[in-house]
């Protein structure tokens, strides 16, 4: 027997899931041939070669978008143009050992990639909408949530993307193995649309596929009452968990094939939808997952981090907001753990088999009690220098005896979810932790030298604006903890899950839900459309989380100035950086240094912008932002002159930058903020070392034919 498992676009593909390796894993081990597929990172990669690049360029210059001026037009294909050079130097500095680690060319490097993703949404015939941050993939006119615009859009290659990639390269692939069992996982929602239409193109070339993911576990009610589904897109559909189930559907395929056998199978019969019994994993007993086969190199870090399993489901189990407990409800235990020893051995194992030293514990939250135990088993391996990321709730479990122990294991970041800075919000979500106990675990991280990241929401059922506001100013109150390049955190507005306590509850809680919005049949959560009628509306905490933004953003500004967190904060990206810069310092800044402040820097022009002379004027363009100087100014700006502050503004008084007079030093500084905020200029600390060897790590600009003064 031979299986082929497939990872479909479209996610960030920072590193592998971890769903296929454990279905791999367990195949092997039972002597069944496996091959791993990672269409997600191939798509990817497809797209952002040159050679397609300059072909979307072409189609953009025969067919530009209706709704773009001549002159934007002109600088989206001169952007275009030079991506045709620089995309492969920009996937160079994401997997570079060295450049990865200069956070100015790690952003544009970052911002490359986005381009060159929307030069092909632009040139696409049909508007698509796909972005690695946020993770999106939607289609114009299309609601992924019926499944009559699934069904429509999943045969139109130019809803697709991929189209190309997959009929060059990818299905062919997977034919010449002539797999008995094509497996596809999908466990997000913006995987529906590419996931389902390769499913449908490996049914037509008469393949036997199965969907399986945590996306169709919340539909199991749904989908049993749809043969329809099955006969667009799957033979059948494993839901809750695959392990067991995958081991006997394949001995069903080579003989019997009595799928009323497989448990947790979803399969047509007599017109039909069957379910078969429900079986619960083990996770003691589930094998190292086994990540051979997938493409470790072609990821976007510099090594490779991979993901880890310790626990299914939440120890804590509560949260109204949270559908954790719905997608864990076939179990009787909250959260089923594997012993210490185990994971010990998980990481170790693939420590030695792939050489990796970077983990991502991939749990909703990590109990401290089974860190500290595993903290201990890891203790004679410290000479392997793993490290380690994870989740986890804000209690006082984690102490400062705790903290120092993880960070002697090589934990380097956690990922918290305060959720809210009051405790009445807290406790109506169910939360279960005090605020009084929030900051004395952040200074244990701080004062262990583990980063952390802080979550929360705003908008919450019944929450007032006075609530609200308190989660402000949280942030402002603890800034001198959470004030380091490492720290991220973020304010979202609340989205109402329906698997969730408080959508069951949503009449007595004051929600309104218009009917239609629920009718569909793939609805996971409501974001807009509903009303809150006790607490705040959809605008105004759209307006708060913009405020909020600003005043974090002014609070923050030496690191914060930002959309997008000058270290990386995304897992995969945040324990590198975190392993990379325990003992270096960190040079780079969102903002000019504070008054006093006797640090030399200098400042370029972010190499990804894209200059134009007119006269004595230069104007400078990012994706989004544009900002005129004279060329005076444009030259004095990015002289690559160490320079102080107080040097610095003296330069911008003599070049009338702001203007003169009281107040021009405070306007210049309120410029250049601004400018570094909209990605044109970029900061660094002068003498600063930042490299393995001591050496400053380069940061002038790398882009031939789009940064240059004309």
């Amino acid at each position: 027997m031979q299986v082929t498992l497939i990872f479909p676009p479209a996610t960030d593909p920072r590193a592998p899931h971890l769903a296929l390796p454990y279905l791999a894993a367990v195949l092997r081990r039972a002597g069944i041939s496996t091959r791993l597929v990672d269409a997600d990172i191939g798509g990817l990669l497809a797209l952002l070669r040159p050679d397609t690049i300059a072909s979307n360029v072409q189609k953009l210059k025969l067919r530009p978008p209706a709704d773009m001026d001549a002159a934007a037009l002109s600088r989206l294909v001169r952007r275009g143009d030079a991506l045709v050079e620089n995309m492969p130097r920009a996937l160079a500095i994401l997997r570079d050992p060295k450049e990865f680690y200069d956070a100015h060319l790690f952003r544009a490097a970052r911002d490359q990639l986005r381009d060159g993703i929307r030069l092909a949404c632009l040139a696409a015939l049909r508007p698509i909408h796909y972005s690695l941050c946020p993770i999106r993939y939607d289609v114009d006119g299309i609601d992924e949530q019926s499944l009559h615009d699934l069904i429509v859009v999943t045969t139109d290659r130019h809803s697709n993307l991929f189209h190309d990639y997959w009929e060059a390269e990818l299905l062919s692939g997977i034919e010449a193995d002539h797999p008995d069992l094509v497996g596809i996982s999908i466990v997000n929602r913006q995987q529906l649309l590419p996931g389902l239409a390769l499913a449908r193109r490996l049914r037509e070339r008469g393949l036997f596929v199965v969907l399986g993911g945590t996306v169709f576990t919340k539909f199991v009610g749904k989908l049993m009452q749809m043969p329809a589904f099955f006969e667009h897109f799957a033979d059948g559909v494993i839901v809750y968990e695959g392990e067991a189930a995958i081991l006997e559907l394949v001995a069903q395929l080579g003989s019997g094939r009595d799928f009323s056998r497989v448990p947790n199978l979803l399969h047509v019969r007599d017109g039909r939808v069957h379910l078969g019994k429900p079986h619960v994993e083990d996770v003691d007993q589930l094998p190292v997952p086994d990540f051979a086969g997938l493409p470790l190199q072609d990821y976007l870090t510099p090594e490779p981090v991979l993901p880890i399993l310790v626990g299914k489901g939440c120890y804590f189990n509560e949260c109204k907001f949270c559908d954790i407990p719905f997608i864990n409800h076939i179990s009787k235990k909250p959260y089923r753990v594997r012993s210490p020893e185990k994971i010990a051995q998980d990481i170790l194992s693939l420590n030695e088999r792939f050489g990796c030293r970077h983990f991502e514990i991939t749990d909703e939250a990590l109990p401290p009690r089974l860190l500290e135990k595993l903290a201990d088993e890891l203790e004679p391996y410290a000479d392997r220098r793993l490290s380690f990321t994870g989740y986890a709730r804000l209690e006082p479990g984690f102490t400062a005896p705790l903290c120092a122990k993880l960070a002697g294991m090589g934990m380097r970041k956690l990922f918290f979810g305060l959720e809210s800075g009051d405790q009445t919000t807290l406790d109506h979500m169910k939360k279960g932790i005090r605020l009084e106990h929030v900051r004395p675990v952040l200074e244990h991280c701080r004062d262990a030298g583990i980063l952390f990241h802080i979550f929360s929401i705003i908008g919450f059922p019944e929450e007032t604006e006075a609530s609200a506001r308190n989660t402000l100013r949280f942030f402002e109150d603890n800034a001198d903890v959470i004030d380091h390049p490492g720290n991220t955190f973020d304010i979202h507005p609340f989205g109402l899950e329906l698997r969730t306590e408080y959508f069951a509850n949503a009449g007595r809680l004051g929600l309104n839900i218009p009917p239609e919005a629920l009718n569909k049949e793939f609805v996971i959560g409501i974001r807009s459309g509903w009303s809150n009628t006790r607490g705040l509306s959809q605008s105004e905490v759209v307006r708060l989380v913009k405020d909020y933004n600003e005043v974090l953003r002014r609070t923050y500004s030496r690191f914060h100035n930002s959309d997008l967190h000058l270290w990386p904060g995304f897992e995969e990206y945040a324990v590198l950086y975190a392993d990379h810069y325990a003992d270096r310092d960190f040079p780079f800044r969102t903002a000019l240094p504070e008054e006093g402040d006797p640090s030399q820097f200098t400042l370029a022009w972010c190499p990804d912008a894209l200059i134009e002379s007119s006269g004595a004027t230069v104007r400078i363009f990012s994706p989004s932002k544009m900002a005129t100087v004279s060329e005076r100014a444009y030259r004095m700006l990015a002289s690559g002159t160490p320079r102080t502050l107080q040097e610095f503004f003296s330069e911008c008084l003599a070049h009338n930058l702001a203007g003169t007079g009281d107040g021009a030093e405070n306007r210049a500084r309120r410029m250049i903020n601004e400018l570094i905020r909209v990605h044109l200029l970029q900061l660094t600390l002068s003498g600063v070392s930042t490299g393995p060897d001591g050496a400053r790590l380069a940061t002038e600009p790398r882009v031939r034919g789009a940064n240059q003064l004309t």
